[in-house]
């Protein structure tokens, strides 16, 4: 082969070099880079500075399977688990505290997810906004991809993730 040959493959194979690295560094950002979050407004529960205060504690139903109604107005008005797939499709309504964890009194009770502390989480209406909070987990509890550390606002659509469990509020 002639020298031209030669620098010309040589340019070629550098060429491929460096689009298989631009293609692997797009495909570490794109797992890397969190999604936009939704900034709700600052309400009166916001601007506390602490959580609020636990209210007494309400009757407990047992989980229903799709028979609770989807949120009027906006508002998160039942729960649906997504995943794993032998729950998908449990609904439990949004009323009054709903806890999570593996405790048999808990409102979810997940007794086979090790992930899952015995008390994980509770959601609870706070001057009619649907709150969630972590109870101080140790593996901690994700809304929308992001580890929650006090109470955080809950919108229909948002995504809960506690161990392998995905629930979202509808």
């Amino acid at each position: 082969m002639t020298d031209q040959v030669l620098n010309i493959l040589k340019f070629a194979l550098l060429g491929l070099l460096y689009l298989f690295f631009a293609r692997v560094l797009w495909a570490v950002w794109s797992e890397v880079r969190t999604p936009k979050q939704r900034t709700a407004p600052a309400g009166p529960a916001q601007q506390r500075a602490g959580t609020p205060a636990a209210a007494p504690r309400p009757q407990q139903q047992a989980p229903q399977r799709r028979s609770a109604q989807k949120g009027r107005s906006g508002r998160v008005g039942r729960l649906v688990i997504l995943e794993p797939r032998a729950r998908r499709g449990t609904t439990v309504p949004m009323q009054g505290e709903i806890t999570l964890g593996r405790d048999p009194s808990c409102t979810i009770s997940i007794d086979d997810d090790t992930f899952i502390s015995q008390l994980h989480l509770r959601m609870y209406d706070y001057e009619g906004q649907p709150m969630i909070e972590d109870l101080g987990s140790t593996n901690g509890t994700f809304h929308n991809g992001t580890k929650i550390v006090g109470a955080k606002l809950l919108h229909p659509g948002d995504r809960i993730q506690v161990g392998t469990t995905v629930i979202e509020a509808q």
